[in-house]
């Protein structure tokens, strides 16, 4: 064989084993291709996702009613009947009163923190509502629950004390410790994650104890002169109710989750 033969064996050769390269070559370019096709599809689908308009919040809210305000207004009935009969039987004296309005916070915990009982902290997060859209719209008939029964236990007060001269220190008795454990719950919502029930339960539970023990041991705190500290606290606690709802009205506006995923 001389070297001209050699040369066309040798090309033909190469021919034959790069042709079925070219073709496997193809095969992956053309998958390459298509699974491009696939990203370029769903990214498109989420970016349109994002688009879509979140549900305006007096929407919102009627829906939730339906779901979460049966259970919420139950509840604060069954705390007020429980606290009237309890002041009524056996705290007779005014200054037993801030020790029961934290049971009205006790009773809305179980709708603020369903989330996080049920591990959904991350669907409420991707929801269109927002996650601080929720809080919000709960927050909202919460307390529209907790005002309507604070009035009519306030009403019942002054039916059985038959005089309005101190209604302005019985309105304060109430507001007060309500407040505290409010901004408390608020707070532990926005910082911490599972445990947030149990700590809330405590400092609730704590509250109750706290005030009780004040109404024996400093009953000086509960007369006319002592109104000026009532309106203190009162003011700097709504300074800070008002900051928590601040933070959720900012937070629904930018479509972020109020506190931390659990």
């Amino acid at each position: 064989m001389n070297d001209k033969e050699l040369k066309k064996h040798l090309q033909q050769s190469l021919q034959q084993r790069e042709e079925p390269e070219k073709q496997l070559n193809g095969v992956k370019r053309e998958e390459t291709i298509k699974s491009c096709i696939e990203v370029m599809r769903e990214q498109k689908l989420a970016q349109k996702a994002q688009e879509e308009p979140r549900i305006g919040f007096v929407r919102y809210l009627s829906d939730i009613f339906r779901f979460e305000g049966i259970p919420i207004f139950s509840l604060q009935v069954v705390t007020l009947f429980i606290i009237c009969v309890t002041i009524y039987t056996v705290a007779g004296s005014p200054s037993y009163i801030p020790a029961f309005m934290p049971l009205f916070v006790l009773a809305v915990m179980p709708a603020m923190f369903k989330c996080q009982y049920y591990g959904m902290s991350e669907m409420e997060a991707v929801t269109r509502a927002s996650g601080s859209q929720i809080v919000l719209a709960k927050l909202v008939l919460a307390g529209a629950a907790n005002l309507l029964c604070m009035t009519i236990f306030i009403s019942f007060e002054v039916h059985l004390k038959n005089s309005y001269r101190n209604i302005g220190q019985i309105i304060l008795y109430c507001l007060v410790p309500y407040l505290v454990c409010m901004v408390s719950m608020l707070r532990l919502i926005r910082l911490h994650g599972k445990e947030n029930i149990q700590i809330c339960t405590v400092i609730v539970l704590a509250s109750c104890l706290g005030w009780g023990v004040l109404a024996r041991t400093m009953p000086w705190l509960y007369e006319a002169s002592a109104f000026a500290l009532w309106i203190v606290a009162f003011l700097f606690f709504t300074m800070f109710f008002i900051k928590e709802i601040y933070f959720i009205i900012i937070a629904r506006k930018e479509g972020k989750m109020y506190g931390i995923i659990a």
